[in-house]
């Protein structure tokens, strides 16, 4: 008797859960939404954005030979040295940094030298026309180049270097952390082929 009581309890108690007084819902009419005609008009004529471009600098080969042998031996940072591609149309500048007095089997030439200050340091290289034309000029900078070219300070140490069809010149003075000697060994590791050094 319990049981039948406790079976009806619990389907009185579903039935009761699962009626619920359906929702009424009023429909509502709204007036359908108006939009303003779009407007449309074709794009005037534009020129096309040309955006200006700088030439891209290309290094000339004396320029990554320096640059690579300061990979080779770094010269001490307060030296601040730059190096740069001498324009063979100056002839003073040209004349000034090299010595030279003439550009004649010149093909390329760049200098490296301190950008501030009286520092005794300064390194050419000149690419020439041939072997024994860049034997000529390497021998005329170590013979004519002013070791006391700065103020108040002068060079202690120059070298020269052939190495094939380049001519490699250096003066300084060794209180920078660099000697001629490391540099003109670093020079030659890049060359291939017969070195010879003027000193």
């Amino acid at each position: 008797m319990k049981k039948l009581a406790l079976i009806l309890a619990l389907v009185l108690m579903l039935a009761a859960c699962g009626t619920t007084a359906p929702e009424t819902t009023v429909p509502t009419t709204t007036a359908p939404e108006t939009t303003a005609p779009v407007e449309t008009t074709t794009p005037a004529e534009t020129e096309p954005e040309v955006l200006e471009t700088e030439p891209e600098f290309v290094m000339t080969e004396t320029q990554e030979k320096l640059d690579a042998l300061y990979q080779a031996v770094p010269v001490e940072l307060a030296l601040m040295t730059e190096t740069m591609e001498m324009a063979l149309a100056d002839d003073e500048m040209f004349t000034y940094l090299t010595t030279l007095t003439s550009k004649e089997g010149v093909v390329d030439a760049s200098v490296s030298l301190p950008m501030m200050g009286a520092q005794a340091y300064h390194v050419v290289l000149v690419k020439a026309e041939s072997a024994e034309k860049a034997g000529e000029i390497a021998q005329f900078m170590f013979d004519n180049m002013d070791m006391a070219r700065w103020v108040c300070v002068q060079a202690t140490e120059k070298q020269a270097v052939v190495c094939g069809d380049l001519a490699f010149f250096v003066m300084l003075d060794p209180q920078y952390g660099v000697t001629c000697d490391q540099l003109v060994e670093g020079f030659t590791g890049l060359c291939e082929g017969e070195v010879t050094i003027i000193k």
